[in-house]
């Protein structure tokens, strides 16, 4: 759930929000604890970077890391890239703007993908106080407890991941790739999806209400904790370091919870491995099948770098790759 959190969830900068504030994690770092991150970092393929143009034969693929939300320096970014999205054979998209309205469509129709609609809710299933100290947060968040309860694990843990003081902007979710997404459509070039976006829901919701209660209550102590994550996310993004946030985020949970350290870096593990690395090896060949041979690939920027990022796999397909201008 915690990578779920760092990866998917909706991030704005203190600047956007002056209720919202915090600090970014990477000036709170000791020398030490900078310099080991910043070597786990360069040891890492294509570490850094919001965009890489990968070459192969006629074929050209740019590669845009998103962030899947509204912030002033979107607009400038969207200028800069739209040509080329403008220009393309096609636009593929973690969720295309189709598929996206059919996935929300499903969800408003089927309410056990997100609640519990049989047996005990939360407030039965938790000890009484761990039920209080989550339900002092959900309160804070201004949600009516009886209503969180209901709420499957993940679910919970995504609504109180999102910090109250965002909740104000209607275009909160206007991210990059919703803004490319509208510059491909408006151009007239096909967009379409790297994934069912049913894929996140399966992934989150797989294991039995039990084991998500589990791990919800070794992420309870990270929710509701304020700001500073987001912040440190959002700000690692636009300097084109998505890495920082994701190891802050990895350090700050392996520190915390409920479980051993053992369990936690095992849950740790298993989460990247089915939200970033599964998803990634499963687009290569969705991109390999793309027609055209000028393809832009729009997905969040935690998807891009490492061994199993998707800038290492398309090198490994024969591509050549070229980090290009953000």
């Amino acid at each position: 759930m915690r990578l779920f959190l760092t990866v998917f969830f909706l991030l704005l900068p203190a600047s956007l929000w002056a209720a919202c504030t915090g600090t970014d994690l990477r000036t709170t770092m000791t020398p030490q604890e900078r310099a080991g991150l910043e070597a786990r970092i360069t040891a890492m393929p294509f570490a850094e970077g919001n965009h890489w143009i990968a070459r192969r034969g006629s074929r050209t693929v740019h590669v845009i890391g998103t962030l899947h939300v509204n912030d002033p320096r979107m607009a400038q970014i969207t200028a800069d890239l739209a040509p080329l999205v403008q220009q393309a054979d096609l636009l593929l998209m973690e969720a295309s703007p189709a598929d996206k309205a059919d996935f929300e469509a499903e969800l408003g129709r089927t309410p056990s993908l997100m609640l519990i609609t049989e047996g005990p809710s939360l407030i039965d299933r938790l000890p009484p106080r761990e039920w209080e100290e989550l339900a002092a947060i959900i309160r804070n968040h201004g949600m009516p407890v009886w209503m969180a309860a209901k709420m499957r694990p993940w679910f919970l843990a995504l609504s109180l991941a999102f910090p109250p003081c965002l909740r104000q902007d209607k275009d909160i979710k206007r991210g990059l790739d919703l803004r490319l997404g509208e510059a491909a459509e408006a151009a007239g070039v096909p967009v379409q999806s790297l994934e069912d976006p049913m894929t996140i829901i399966r992934l989150m919701d797989s294991d039995p209400l039990e084991e998500q209660i589990r791990q919800l209550r070794a992420f309870a102590a990270m929710l509701g904790s304020g700001t500073d994550g987001f912040i440190t996310t959002v700000e690692s993004y636009f300097d084109e370091q998505a890495l920082y946030a994701l190891f802050l985020s990895e350090r700050d949970f392996l520190d915390s919870g409920a479980l051993t350290r053992a369990e936690r870096e095992a849950l740790w593990q298993e989460t990247m491995t089915e939200l970033i690395d599964t998803r990634n090896r499963n687009w290569i060949p969705v991109i390999e099948a793309a027609a055209g041979d000028h393809i832009v690939v729009a997905a969040g920027a935690l998807h891009l770098p490492g061994e199993t990022g998707v800038l290492n796999l398309l090198q490994q397909q024969g591509y050549t790759l070229e980090r290009a201008p953000f």
